[in-house]
């Protein structure tokens, strides 16, 4: 940021600020310094002086603490009135006791029992012990003052003070002067460079002030100039070998009958011939309108024209002079189809544009490709039928598929199509008719060596009308749904118990889950068949087999049309029941849960035998609130029947938790 602004900044600015800045800076730098190092040499020095006096006026304490001689004491501690910073001093015994004491205190100091408080003075102390035979008789503490040392500071700082602001003074008016030195010699380039702006290469050449770095640009500055001098005189000359060549071009062009263009790099025209004039509009339009050749612009004459890729292609091509193989453009306007492309044209950079009208060649194509794309490439089978219900034409999957009939009725359908009042009221008002059912014909049957051998199909009846708005015919298109039917079968497969044909445990888990997304409650019910293994082992497993299927179809009779009824594995079943009101749901659950254990607990005859089961449920209400997942609350209701098997077998068992309406 710092950068760019200094970037942005006036040369004047460039020069000044930097010399000033430095000058300053030093100035304040060294005085910081100085006082710095002065502070700190006086501030030890303090620190020593004071620690000596100390260290001497307690060798010569001793015999008075031993005496208990205060005014000798108060005599030997006089001596530290001598020094100026020394602001008062205290002597004790070792038991704490105060012995002496000499007090110089300032105005703003103040004893505070065995310290000293300051308002505003900065001081420190030291405490040296008195001795006698390496005997500790007490302590003297010496107390000293900071505040000459940051007077003496302050005036060093005011000093500097003002020589920066002397220092500063001056580093300005020499940034001033060095300004002047390199600036005068550019402001006089810059003027000359304007001057070349306005009018042009003049003979007017700069005058060198110095012979330093400024004074070679200048050098090269009339150098360059000297050159400009030069190159516009040849470019005059180049510009008239041009217009020569542009002339001889365009008595070239002219003589051809074809729409022509030569369009320039930047995409002017610099010429048409009357070919082009008459399948472009707009260069008409122009030259009614007194407008200069050179203003024509290509992408102005080809705005009508799409589509826009193609044009973006086109434009490509000419700014880069390289050929644009010819294509098709169609004008919005009249609809007209248009062939253009285009040649580099060597030596000038321009390019040739070739313009036909292709608009009949154009329609019978388009034609042709749309016959080709209904008739051949069409998967589905396509045949058109007239209003008497005769065949008029088929595509080639039609033929492949039900081979080349001539009518209606050699095509066989498993579910006959009535074209009653109501099904041609339906096509008349939405366009089409659809049916899904099997189709088959002689051929396909043939075919695949089964005499009854259907294909299933989506059979859509779509109207063509004429420009009376009168139905004409009908496309009848087959789309064959084989793969859609095995892609089902295989959904199913995967989703459902292959022997009860029931949800399996993926599926069951899934409609659970997506129900409880939108908070629908839900009881489930987890059921497992009592002896279903003595049926296995006494009468087989298909018995067995036969047993589940009857049971799957007992529980699906006996839960609501929206209820879940899975299978898990072997004898284990899901039941989800879908009771919204709780209230309601909690007095008929009983009932559900005993019609299923009445349901399967009825006999079941298979194959001349009587095989029983009976079944333990354990039931769990899950809220569409409830946060627990899926598999705890399928835990709960697995343990409620297990319950139920412990209580005896052949009875149901509510998890306690199961609905707050249940008192």
């Amino acid at each position: 940021m710092i950068l760019q602004w200094f970037s942005a900044l006036p040369l004047r600015k460039k020069v000044i600020y930097p010399i000033w800045t430095l000058l300053t800076l030093s100035t304040m730098i060294l005085g910081a310094s100085v006082a710095h190092f002065m502070g700190v040499t006086h501030s030890a020095n303090l620190y020593t002086r004071t620690s000596i006096l100390a260290q001497g006026i307690a060798s010569n304490l001793s015999g008075a603490l031993i005496f208990n001689d205060q005014q000798t004491g108060l005599d030997q501690m006089n001596a530290l009135s001598f020094d100026p910073e020394v602001i008062a001093a205290r002597v004790e015994h070792i038991n704490s006791e105060p012995f002496a004491k000499l007090d110089n205190l300032p105005k703003n100091c103040s004893w505070l029992e065995r310290d000293i408080q300051c308002s505003h003075s900065v001081f420190f102390a030291i405490t040296h012990p008195i001795t006698l035979d390496n005997e500790h008789l007490g302590n003297l503490t010496v107390w000293a003052s900071k505040d000459s040392m940051f007077e003496q500071r302050n005036q060093i700082l005011t000093i500097f003070l003002i020589t920066t602001v002397i220092f500063s003074l001056l580093a300005l008016f020499f940034a001033h002067r060095v300004h002047r030195l390199i600036a005068t010699p550019l402001l006089s380039i810059f003027n000359s460079m304007q001057t070349v702006i306005k009018k042009g290469v003049t003979e007017q050449r700069l005058h060198i002030v110095h012979p330093d770095e400024i004074g070679k640009l200048t050098h090269c500055f009339n150098e360059m100039l000297d050159n400009l001098s030069q190159r516009d005189s040849q470019l005059t000359l180049a510009f008239q070998r041009l217009e020569d060549k542009t002339h001889y071009i365009n008595q070239v062009l002219d003589s051809l009958d074809q729409g022509l263009l030569v369009v320039s790099p930047n995409k002017k025209v610099i010429y048409h011939n009357p070919a082009a004039r008459l399948l472009l509009p707009q260069i008409q339009l122009n030259n009614d309108e007194m407008t200069s050749l050179n203003q024509q612009h290509i992408e102005n004459l080809l705005s009508d024209f799409e589509p826009l890729n193609r044009l973006t292609l086109l434009r490509a091509c000419i700014e880069t002079h390289q050929r644009f193989e010819p294509t098709t453009l169609r004008h919005q306007g009249t609809g007209q189809q248009y062939q253009i492309s285009t040649y580099p044209i060597a030596g000038e950079n321009n390019s040739l544009v070739h313009i036909e009208d292709i608009s009949q060649r154009y329609l019978i194509e388009q034609r042709q490709r749309m016959a080709e794309m209904i008739f051949d490439q069409n998967p589905s089978s396509v045949i058109v039928v007239t209003r008497k219900m005769v065949i008029e034409t088929k595509n080639n999957a039609f033929i492949q598929t039900f081979g080349n009939i001539t009518n209606l009725n050699q095509l066989h359908l498993r579910q006959p199509i009535e074209l009653n009042t109501s099904v041609l009221k339906q096509m008349l008002k939405v366009g089409y008719f659809k049916l899904q059912t099997d189709v088959t014909s002689q051929f396909f049957s043939r075919k695949h060596g089964n005499k009854s051998h259907w294909l299933p199909c989506l059979l859509t009846i779509k109207l063509i009308k004429n420009g009376d708005n009168k139905v004409e015919s009908f496309v009848i298109s087959l789309n064959d749904q084989t793969q859609v039917k095995e892609l089902q079968r295989l959904n199913f497969e995967a989703n459902h118990d292959g022997l009860t044909q029931l949800a399996n445990r993926q599926n069951a888990y899934k409609q659970l889950i997506n129900a409880h997304k939108k908070q629908k409650s839900v009881y489930l019910i987890f059921l497992d068949l009592d002896g279903f293994k003595a049926v296995n082992d006494t009468y087989g497993h298909q018995c067995g087999d036969d047993l589940l299927k009857i049971i799957s179809q007992r529980l699906t009779n006996n839960v609501f049309e929206n209820d879940l009824v899975a299978r898990l594995s072997g004898d284990e079943f899901l039941l989800g029941l879908f009771l919204t009101n709780p209230r309601v749901a909690t007095q008929e659950i009983n009932a559900i849960l005993q019609r299923i254990l009445n349901a399967i607990s009825y006999p079941i005859h298979i194959n001349g035998v009587t095989p029983y089961v009976s079944a333990s449920m354990g039931a769990y209400y899950w809220s569409g609130n409830d946060h627990t997942p899926l598999e705890e609350a399928l835990e709960k209701a697995d343990k409620a029947m297990y319950q139920a098997k412990l209580s005896g077998k052949n009875r149901y068992h509510i998890a306690k938790e199961i609905n707050p309406f249940l008192v």
